[in-house]
């Protein structure tokens, strides 16, 4: 099921699907369909640009962005302090075959801060598909990189949902229900609203730059195509996909 939606998705999403425009309008081309060829043709392309704009990424993530407002004050209040794992990669790095991406590592950072801020316990949370544990990675750099132990590591989620649903296993028994959430900006929305399904009180900690300030003023390089937005906009765009298949 794991490998199955992450095909679809990559299906119904930027560059296969402008891909498989343009192969359509290839076949209407060679059965004389012309109006229905040089339709396809420019939707693809159109798609195509509007994805490959630092504006449209811009947009997309301020769109995702809820601003915290917490203060430490407010922290305090809760019980545990969760962090959410996002994936591992290889390493040539002296002290481990395996490490948390810089994505991770800011999660990490923060989720180090409001530890020494509250005094509360942390739980890691989240596995890979081929069997290691992000967790058990994750809690190893806090306490190499951060001199921080987490207490409680959940190595068996792939997704977000089940980083909620085993998290929530995990602290049930120590009567916790009230958590600090660490994510990232762009994954915020879903994630909390996945732990709230869970049964948690949820204070977000979100980790990004926040939303774009109205005094940035937009430029001509907003609107020229750049390789770097498509990844930017392929990630948003899932989240957004992600988001309003659990709202509804």
């Amino acid at each position: 099921m794991f490998e199955l939606t992450k095909l679809i998705t990559a299906l119904i999403l930027p560059p296969a699907n402008v891909i498989m425009l343009a192969i359509f309008a290839l076949f209407c081309l060679l059965f004389r369909c012309p109006k229905l060829a040089f339709f396809s043709a420019l939707l693809a392309i159109g798609i195509l640009y509007i994805v490959s704009l630092p504006y449209t990424s811009q947009k997309f993530s301020d769109s995702l962005i809820v601003e915290d407002n917490l203060s430490v004050e407010d922290y305090r209040q809760a019980q545990a302090i969760v962090v959410l794992g996002g994936g591992l990669r290889d390493s040539s790095e002296l002290y481990n075959s395996l490490t948390v991406p810089g994505l991770v590592l800011e999660r990490m950072r923060y989720a180090t801060y409001l530890h020494k801020e509250t005094e509360l316990p942390i739980l890691v949370t989240g596995a890979s598909p081929n069997g290691n544990s992000e967790a058990k990675v994750m809690a190893q750099e806090f306490f190499t990189f951060f001199g921080v132990q987490p207490k409680w590591l959940e190595g068996k989620a792939l997704n977000t949902a089940e980083n909620a649903k085993y998290s929530q296993e995990i602290l049930e028994r120590e009567g916790i229900s009230k958590i600090i959430l660490i994510t990232n900006q762009w994954h915020m929305q879903r994630a909390k609203l996945l732990f709230e399904k869970a049964g948690f009180s949820v204070f977000p900690a979100s980790v990004g730059n926040g939303v774009t300030p109205e005094s940035y003023d937009l430029n001509y390089m907003h609107f020229i195509p750049q390789a770097g937005a498509i990844g930017a906009n392929m990630q948003l765009l899932k989240e957004w996909l992600g988001y309003w298949k659990e709202k509804f």
